[in-house]
């Protein structure tokens, strides 16, 4: 049971040397045109690497993430290309394929709440992949010399950003790192995401 949380937490959750980004005279202005660009991808496809801490527990896997405007859809996948699990949402509700069965849910966060205990940020994740905040209240955001987010705090969670990646669509976030300091459970639950490539249509 502890590996089955595990892997579903790293559903939620992508190397080269870091270079430290370039200095713009007015970052906040660079910021509010970055923020515009990223909320205009509504479809695009992700695959990453994935790898999550919760307590003294954790694993890696390779992610697939398909994105569309009111629909998505995220594969897991383990050591020799092995299916871990298949997460499926839209307007009808959320579908979760594993090795134990297809379970169905309302949406995907009470899906997972009701098979994991834990709240995760299954909305969040699909703005904050793009480097920027989902809607509603933000708790702290700090921008970097470049006017990209360099950290984010928003529904409990923090959202470190640690390498972006130059794209035709704009810098997009290479690697990054969520963490939630849970009061249930095994521990402070710390995901990794690297991505490989970027696919915006």
């Amino acid at each position: 049971m502890q590996r089955f949380v595990v892997v579903l937490v790293a559903i939620f959750v992508a190397g080269c040397a870091a270079i430290p980004p370039t200095a713009v005279r007015h970052p906040r202005r660079v910021w509010r045109a970055h923020r515009m660009r990223m909320m205009a991808i509504q479809r695009f496809r992700v695959s990453a690497q994935g790898a999550v801490r919760a307590g003294h527990h954790g694993g890696s896997l390779a992610l697939r993430w398909i994105v569309k405007p009111a629909a998505y859809q995220m594969t897991g996948y383990g050591p020799f290309g092995r299916l871990i699990f298949r997460l499926r949402a839209d307007a009808a509700g959320a579908h979760l394929r594993t090795g134990r069965g297809h379970f169905h849910g309302a949406s995907a966060s009470r899906l997972l709440w009701r098979l994991t205990g834990w709240r995760l940020p299954v909305a969040g994740l699909r703005f904050w992949i793009r480097g920027i905040p989902a809607p509603g209240p933000v708790a702290r955001r700090r921008l970097d010399r470049a006017g990209l987010l360099a950290s984010l705090r928003q529904n409990g969670w923090t959202i470190r950003y640690r390498r972006y990646r130059h794209t035709r669509t704009g810098r997009l976030p290479r690697l990054l790192t969520l963490t939630h300091a849970v009061t249930k459970g095994p521990g402070p639950v710390v995901v990794t995401i690297r991505i490989n490539r970027w696919d915006v249509t």
